[in-house]
């Protein structure tokens, strides 16, 4: 059997490359917010110059939510082997470590692209959004999470149902092929829904880091970079 410790390496490293392309990707998204809000015009050159420059401290911010997920596994598994009493409550520990961690992500990663910052005064930009914002940070949560989780539960449905009337209406022609393009379609489709329940979860929370900045300036009374978004500034009374 190979070692364990040469198993959490590798674990390590798939997660590492995951969260890598997962921020790169995200911090374009985050700087396309930005730049639409900011200019008006938001552009794939600008975005992805803004990301490239930021490349490697968003490599460490991937380093360290790697470690966190290694842990966090690493604890579960500890705890199913020891199926104590208080599994229960050291689970919902674990889970809620992860979650604020990955919420912070959110907030990380725009202080990143966005202010230039180093990973450690991206830190703790984030932690001081959060401190100062946690009901609207809170209420997004919720919202965020019923609206993705609506359209992945929808999408999932067509993709299913796509798949299954293309594979019948092929399969007196050839059943192999008519799987694999029903398998292929399915994917896609599911692929863009994903695609989609992340970009409504990074846009939300840009907004939500540009409203943050846009407090602070009506706060020390500067003129702001960039206005509030509309409908947080509706709700939260922010202009």
């Amino acid at each position: 059997m190979m070692p364990q410790g040469l198993v959490y390496v590798l674990v390590f490293l798939v997660l590492l490359g995951e969260y890598y392309i997962s921020y790169f990707f995200t911090g374009m998204t985050a700087f396309l917010v930005y730049d639409y809000f900011k200019d008006g015009d938001a552009t794939m050159s600008e975005a992805w110059a803004a990301v490239k420059k930021n490349a490697l401290t968003l490599f460490y911010l991937s380093i360290i939510s790697a470690i966190v997920r290694v842990v966090t596994g690493v604890l579960r598994g500890r705890r199913d082997n020891r199926r104590s009493t208080a599994g229960g409550l050291a689970d919902m520990i674990l889970g809620f470590i992860e979650r604020v961690w990955t919420v912070a992500t959110y907030f990380i990663i725009p202080a990143i692209v966005i202010e230039d910052r180093d990973l450690t005064g991206a830190v703790a930009r984030a932690t001081d959004i959060m401190k100062k914002n946690l009901l609207p940070i809170g209420v997004g949560e919720i919202a965020v999470s019923f609206v993705t989780g609506v359209l992945t539960v929808i999408g999932f449905i067509i993709a299913i149902v796509i798949g299954v009337v293309i594979f019948g209406a092929m399969s007196g022609v050839s059943a192999v092929a008519g799987a694999l393009i029903a398998i292929l379609i399915t994917a896609v489709i599911i692929v863009l829904v994903i695609a989609l329940s992340m970009y409504v979860t990074t846009a939300y929370h840009t907004c939500l880091f540009l409203w943050a900045r846009s407090v602070e300036d009506a706060r020390t009374g500067a003129p702001g970079t960039v206005k509030a978004p509309a409908p947080i500034a509706n709700v939260m009374g922010v202009y």
